[in-house]
């Protein structure tokens, strides 16, 4: 019978279904923004280690390339609640392309060249003229190779730190199909600036985590990787560019402190970035959802409550007599407040069914091409939210139907036939 009565006024009570509805969505898309974001890809982006140290700038013309001094490692080498501490050393030099490598840039400069501005254009024209290419030529520790993207089989440390083998990066290094510069076990003929020479081994292809890499823009380059030790031999810099320190577990802190302590104070040009900063710079992003998305689940849901309330209320005056012929007949009030509770129940029910359908054929389609197109973004499909909103919910159908008729039931059986 309540399904019936629910039936008689089905268009009314499929927008009070859909409002209430609406404020569950909601919900759910605030849960599915909040476990979508995810930390870890968002500071493997921007942070390789728990604390970056540099003296990097936004400008290529007033950095300093040599911010970390042979006595600020000495002093975080000492720190005692670090557990990795790496280095990153960097030099520009210059390299003759073989004919392979030359065909290759060639390739690729086809590929791009439609998107190259004149300035581009001839910076390439310039290379291929004097055949000659810039190389960003990196020194690494143990720590910062442990932390290489690695196109293929991953290669040894052991191996690599005797100073005998390089590793270089790749060419259109998001593109489904990388261009190699040189094959594993080709060799490598390196020209200092100082005029040293010295053949490697190519070793393998990687790329450097982008937060420890060279920084500013570059058109025709290769990435050259050797061994810390191997760098300051042949460049005679013991100067590093970046500083990576991994803290032991639950440290973060002691490190920080560490730094300020006996870095900073000392040299206050220098940059640090941790991920305490970071942590809390992502959890001032994820709360701005908390409060707008709660914002709007607090009037969708008043919205939608009235509504129900207003339903129940026009619905039981409106049968007045109808309820009153039944108790009439035979129906007790109790039977008749528990008809008037399924109907609660039964809008209820639908507008659960139809929040589900939402989030299931729209949500996750509309977050995924709007707010949800970071790069650090993760779908997770949830109705969790709807499904823990159901206790309230049976509240509401139970609370509202049941106070509307204890209101009506007030007036005696002959009033309310005769007020019809």
């Amino acid at each position: 019978m309540a399904l019936q009565n629910v039936f008689r006024n089905r268009k009314k009570g499929f927008i009070v279904m859909l409002s209430i509805a609406l404020s569950m969505v909601v919900v759910n898309c605030i849960m599915m923004l909040v476990q979508g974001y995810d930390f870890d890809s968002y500071r493997k982006i921007f942070l390789a280690s728990d604390f970056q140290l540099d003296q990097m700038t936004n400008s290529l013309y007033n950095t300093n390339f040599k911010g970390i001094t042979p006595q600020m490692k000495e002093v975080l080498n000492q720190c005692p609640e670090s557990d990795k501490t790496g280095y990153v050393y960097y030099s520009e030099e210059t390299h003759m392309m073989e004919p392979t490598l030359l065909e290759k840039w060639k390739t690729l400069a086809d590929k791009y060249r439609e998107n190259w501005s004149d300035y581009e254009k001839q910076i390439w024209e310039d290379a291929k003229a004097s055949n000659t290419i810039s190389v960003h030529f990196l020194g690494i520790s143990e720590a910062v190779f442990d932390k290489l993207e690695w196109r293929g089989e991953k290669c040894s440390w052991d191996t690599f730190k005797s100073g005998n083998y390089a590793i270089v990066d790749y060419g259109d290094k998001y593109a489904e199909h990388p261009i190699s510069y040189y094959q594993k076990g080709d060799l490598f003929q390196m020209e200092y600036t100082n005029g040293r020479r010295k053949e490697y081994k190519i070793m393998g292809e990687a790329l450097m985590p982008y937060s420890l890499d060279y920084p500013y823009a570059d058109l025709i380059y290769i990435t050259v990787l050797v061994p810390e030790e191997e760098y300051m031999t042949q460049t005679g810099n013991e100067s590093a560019m970046y500083a990576a320190i991994d803290a032991k577990k639950g440290k973060d802190r002691q490190i920080k402190e560490y730094i300020d302590k006996n870095i900073l104070k000392e040299n206050d040009m220098l940059n640090v970035f941790s991920v305490l900063d970071m942590k809390e710079s992502f959890q001032r992003f994820i709360s701005k959802y908390y409060v707008i998305g709660g914002f709007l689940v607090i009037i969708l849901a008043f919205i939608g409550i009235m509504n129900f309330f207003n339903t129940t209320a026009t619905s039981v005056i409106s049968r007045k007599k109808e309820l009153a012929l039944l108790e009439v007949v035979g129906m007790t009030k109790k039977q008749l407040s528990k008809m008037l509770v399924a109907e609660g129940c039964i809008y209820l029910g639908g507008a659960l069914i139809i929040a589900i359908m939402l989030t299931v054929f729209g949500a996750e389609k509309i977050l995924t091409k709007t707010i949800g197109r970071a790069f650090f973004f993760r779908i997770h499909l949830t109705i969790v939210p709807c499904l823990l909103m159901i206790p309230i919910l049976l509240g509401i159908a139970y609370i509202i139907p049941k106070y509307q008729f204890e209101k009506m039931s007030r007036e005696s059986v002959v009033d309310r036939i005769r007020m019809e």
